[in-house]
């Protein structure tokens, strides 16, 4: 059995990451055996155990279609590698028969041009040695960008299908349960946003109001995939260098609510993708040094977000940092406006990033050393329902007992009993209420 060792800040013990054993996953087996879903019939130990491994590569696999998926949101909505109008989105990337579109040609076209002279454009740059690794010879670049963003294209008129047939069951739930896995095999996608943390800070504040959390209850905090802010989706920008928004909208939110002191607490980032690793590694590293952490943080006024949600982004980064100039924005974004905040070295410091599959593989951590509080937005919804139920069972054993896990997708009825199901909040980021999130919350009995 393969382990990695971690030396954890607060404990003088190693903390091992290593493969979820066979006698761990035995009340998940049991509630999931009659599902249908491959994995759920495995009776011993050794077939677990290759099993398992087995899983880990297939998920691991799906990286590099992630980022070949943030690829093509780069080439519909990058503004740093041309001045060529953004596409709208997906929808007008292609005409109905799927051809795409001139503008979407164009831009395919530009990406192409612009990788020869990254220089400074660290997205391009990454594009560039994504290319490399993948031996997609310079004349061949354009075609490989075309036929990936064809694929992609497909997938995501596939997804909208889904849910629109689900959306006509006789089972109101069936919308729920269809977002809860739609992208099981879909590409580990490494975008992120600010919103969703949102909705986390105002469900923490819900349950600090009713008496379910106490007043310096937190101590170690873990992030499940906390993201690249790349360019996905078309809420998205590149017009600043690659930064990571959750762990630190977490560590702030906790210490906001009185949870825990911000200079105390310990954010623990648990991600497959070297590139999310690396940059967690990077900023921690430089933090311990004495540097700052900046983020920039863009709005686009045209969205609508309701009065609370603009006010937790003209509050974004107050405690663990300072307002600074936000660097411009391109003129092609009309009316987008930003803001950006300089994280003190302290809390930077305070980060640490783990190459675990949350699916798979588990920490050790001494009795009572464990986490006070999981976050996994964005993340289980790349899983089956029965992987999904694994990834509970994982992470009730790395909680500490009355320990909250916060999801924001629909989590399998048929989990570990060590998580109490405690409800669902919808927070609405507009004032329309037709945008938000809904997150799940559960507690470590």
């Amino acid at each position: 059995m393969c382990f990695t060792s971690l030396a954890l800040a607060g404990s003088a013990d190693e903390v091992r990451v290593r493969y979820l054993r066979f006698d761990e996953v035995q009340e998940t087996l049991r509630l999931n055996a009659d599902s249908g879903i491959p994995g759920r019939e495995i009776v011993e130990a050794a077939a677990w155990d290759t099993w398992i491994r087995a899983r880990d590569a297939e998920v691991r696999g799906r990286i590099d279609r992630g980022i070949e998926d943030s690829i093509s949101n780069l080439i519909l909505y990058g503004t740093s590698f041309t001045t060529l109008p953004r596409v709208e989105s997906v929808e007008r990337a292609a005409s109905e028969s799927g051809e795409l579109t001139p503008s979407t040609i164009g831009r395919i076209h530009a990406l192409a041009v612009a990788l020869p002279s990254a220089g400074k454009n660290e997205r391009v740059r990454f594009v560039s040695d994504f290319l490399a690794r993948q031996k997609i010879a310079k004349n061949s670049q354009e075609q490989y960008f075309t036929e990936n963003l064809r694929r992609f294209l497909a997938e995501q008129a596939a997804y909208q299908k889904k849910l629109q047939d689900a959306a006509t069951d006789a089972d109101p739930s069936a919308v729920y349960l269809a977002r809860g896995t739609l992208f099981q095999t879909r590409g580990l996608s490494v975008d992120t946003s600010l919103l969703p943390n949102f909705a986390l800070e105002e469900t923490l504040r819900a349950m600090v109001r009713k008496g379910v959390l106490a007043p310096g209850s937190m101590g170690r905090i873990g992030v499940i995939g906390p993201g690249l802010d790349f360019t996905d989706k078309r809420d998205g920008y590149d017009f600043y260098p690659l930064q990571t928004l959750q762990p630190f909208a977490v560590l702030e939110t906790v210490a906001r609510l009185e949870l825990g002191k911000a200079e105390d607490l310990e954010v623990i980032c648990l991600d497959l993708n070297p590139a999310v690793i690396a940059h967690v590694e990077k900023l921690a590293k430089r933090g311990r040094a004495g540097q700052s952490y900046s983020l920039q943080l863009p709005r686009d006024p045209k969205a609508e977000w309701s009065p609370e949600a603009n006010s937790y982004w003209k509050h974004f980064g107050e405690i663990l940092g300072s307002p600074t100039k936000p660097l411009p924005v391109p003129a092609s974004l009309s009316g987008v406006v930003a803001r950006a905040v300089t994280i003190r070295p302290q809390y930077a410091a305070r980060m640490k990033a783990y190459d675990a599959n949350i699916v798979t593989q588990t920490l050790d951590f001494p009795a009572g050393e464990g986490f006070d509080l999981m976050i996994a937005t964005n993340v289980l919804v790349y899983y089956d329902r029965f992987q999904q139920a694994l990834a509970m069972a994982n992470i009730a054993r790395m909680l500490n007992r009355g320990g909250i896990l916060l999801a924001n997708n629909v989590l399998p009825a048929q989990h570990t009993s060590d998580l109490e199901y405690l409800g669902r909040r919808t927070t609405t980021f507009t004032p329309s209420g037709t945008y938000g999130d809904d997150v799940v919350v559960y507690r470590r009995r």
